[in-house]
């Protein structure tokens, strides 16, 4: 999941300017102008803010100033060709990309229908405080994904301590079943739980999660899971060339 993860944080660190103020002005007529800066109309709509959120008239002043200063500079910008210049565009085109990837993952995200059952929550609750031991196997570079090999890299370890991603397929395992996980969108391999025996060195009670909470994390690690299944299946099914 780091991979995924590390596309979602790349797509939180989009631009601050706003895109209405990067592309061209739209020509349309204008309605509720409450400014106008050098043959610029500003409209209402514009300001950064709704006039109702605030104390009256004052509010409504100092938004209408903002977005006066706002203009200026950015009309100063452009007699300066700053938007000309191949960094500004740069610019543009990493905020464009970085807006189509975050409103595609949003969807897709949002088209996901995963439920969860009580067997499942409980399951997941039942392993804290026990020790897993989970081998690493090998698989098929294409699908069926399976694997290749039942010998592979073994490891024993308290559930609790888990990555929060592994936790809830392993939790959805029982002994000598595996569950294919996708890595870095082209990497994948199988994980198949082993074992599950009382821990001999934790004396504390392992922490109790609440049940929404449980449901939440296994329901977003279904998600994540189909993500990963997905964007392996596009890098499959593109044509694609790694130049040396």
């Amino acid at each position: 999941m780091r991979y995924i993860r590390i596309i979602l944080a790349l797509l939180a660190l989009a631009s601050l300017i706003t895109v209405f103020y990067l592309w061209p002005r739209a020509e349309a007529p204008k309605r509720d102008v409450v400014a106008t800066i050098n043959g610029y109309q500003l409209e209402k709509s514009e300001l950064t803010a709704s006039p109702e959120e605030g104390d009256g008239d004052q509010r409504l002043e100092d938004l209408i100033n903002s977005a006066i200063t706002r203009e200026l500079l950015i009309q100063e910008a452009q007699r300066q060709k700053i938007d000309k210049e191949e960094a500004f565009r740069k610019s543009l085109k990493a905020f464009y990309e970085q807006s189509l990837l975050k409103i595609l993952m949003d969807r897709k995200y949002a088209a996901f229908n995963v439920t969860t059952s009580d067997e499942e929550i409980d399951r997941y609750l039942s392993l804290f405080g026990k020790m897993i031991r989970f081998t690493r196997l090998p698989v098929r570079s294409e699908p069926p994904y399976k694997p290749v090999s039942d010998q592979g890299q073994s490891t024993e370890v308290l559930f609790d301590d888990l990555a929060d991603s592994m936790k809830p397929m392993i939790a959805g395992l029982k002994p000598g079943e595996y569950v294919i996980k996708f890595d870095t969108g082209h990497e994948q391999y199988a994980l198949r739980l082993d074992a599950v025996t009382a821990s001999s060195t934790t004396s504390q009670t392992p922490a109790i999660l609440p049940r929404e909470m449980a449901k939440s994390i296994i329901e977003q690690s279904k998600k994540e899971r189909l993500i990963s299944e997905w964007l392996t299946e596009l890098r499959q099914n593109a044509n694609i060339t790694i130049h040396n």
